[in-house]
């Protein structure tokens, strides 16, 4: 695999040109909710060239409060200057509007039904359908976004405050929801710290798959906010404790001198830079354990040319560039037909990394989801030393 970062910008840079200069999109989706009874927008951004690399796939993450765009733009700008231009997600805004038709605001969406005196003092009508919300993110949302885009299962849910409580909430109702929780300044101690007491007494075990839960805080609690405090400091101190997955990785930051609102930049940072460094590369050698039958076709240059492919598992040669060779069935067309778990990704070589194929349609590794077809067919550009 290339690893040199300064090769793969010059080589992304040089597609860019030979192909034509295309631009990143954001779309504004309507989503007719039957769950909500609204109709709700969200945004959709889709990397630079989605459109010609269709034999790449993405990861997705999830930006609560998007209504703000700030958490959005934010967030789908920072990650090509954190992996320096080696990474590329979709990125869907998940928006709670005020509608004032309804009088419903953002915090009915992402506050259960209040109970004590304290918090219904404090929300008053604006709670109560954080359950409904939960069910529309699972079963409206992640599904259009699924079957609409070309994406991979490693997703991140992105959250700030309320809405960072949110998805802590939505982990304790099902960790498989997301495979990734940045929460940025939650709120702990709403409804007598319900939310800190579901993180203390869920079930840990039900974690299954390398995931990572970050929380980070600002200064609430000091000056203002102070019943936060001591939920947090509860929930801080149980995750400073074994839980005995391994599982599960959890990072805790603390930005004292930044106050709610300007402590998701520096937190966003921080939580995404560790997941690049430590979670991503594991948890992207992720497979299905069911394996599918398919034909993988390719067309090469010249006649002679010997087309290796390889890729991330063992019927793939497990990214040993001269271990598995396609089958000549004619001049300009190689085949190979094998049984691949999902997702594969792979290359064409022909048989060292120096001449590792440019095929048409990705920058990067090809990938595909062998459950959705049987048949994948290529076309090899140019050769890296040619």
């Amino acid at each position: 695999m290339i690893k040199n970062i300064a090769f793969i910008s010059f080589l992304f840079f040089w597609s860019v040109l030979t192909y034509g200069q295309h631009i990143a999109r954001v779309e504004n989706v309507k989503i007719s909710s039957k769950v909500l009874a609204q109709e709700r927008e969200i945004l959709v951004y889709t990397p630079i060239d989605y459109d010609w690399r269709k034999n790449e796939y993405f990861n997705v993450i999830y930006v609560f409060d998007s209504h703000s765009r700030e958490f959005f733009d934010y967030t789908s700008s920072i990650i090509s200057f954190i992996t320096n231009n080696t990474k590329s997600y979709i990125v869907v805004g998940i928006t709670s509007p005020y509608n004032e038709k309804l009088d419903y605001a953002r915090n009915n969406d992402l506050l259960p039904t209040l109970t004590s005196k304290e918090s219904i003092a404090r929300y008053g009508k604006y709670a109560g359908n954080a359950e409904n919300f939960y069910t529309y993110v699972k079963t409206e949302v992640i599904p259009y976004i699924n079957s609409h885009y070309r994406t991979l299962p490693n997703s991140i849910a992105i959250g700030h405050s309320l809405s960072a409580s949110f998805i802590l909430d939505s982990f304790t109702k099902d960790s498989h929801l997301f495979q990734n929780y940045i929460a940025i300044s939650p709120n702990l101690a709403y409804e007598q710290q319900q939310l800190a007491n579901k993180l203390i007494h869920f079930d840990y075990s039900k974690v299954d798959r390398l995931t990572y839960l970050y929380i980070s805080n600002a200064n609430e609690g000091v000056n203002y906010w102070k019943e936060w405090k001591s939920a947090r400091e509860k929930t801080y101190s149980f995750y400073k404790e074994p839980l005995k997955n391994d599982l599960l990785k959890i990072q805790l930051n603390e930005f004292p001198e930044n106050n709610h609102w300007n402590t998701f930049p520096v937190s966003l940072y921080k939580a995404l830079d560790y997941y690049f460094k430590t979670i991503f590369d594991t948890q992207n050698k992720y497979v299905s354990d069911k394996e599918y039958h398919v034909t993988i076709k390719v067309k090469t240059l010249h006649k002679d040319d010997t087309i290796y492919i390889v890729g991330n598992q063992e019927s793939l040669g497990n990214w040993n560039p001269q271990k598995v060779k396609m089958e000549k069935v004619s001049d300009y067309e190689r085949e190979l037909s094998l049984t691949l778990k999902s997702p594969a990704q792979f290359k064409f070589t022909k048989g060292n990394w120096k001449s590792e194929a440019e095929v048409n349609g990705t920058y990067g590794n090809i990938t595909i989801k062998p459950e959705e077809q049987s048949l994948f067919e290529f076309e090899i550009q140019n050769f890296f030393d040619q």
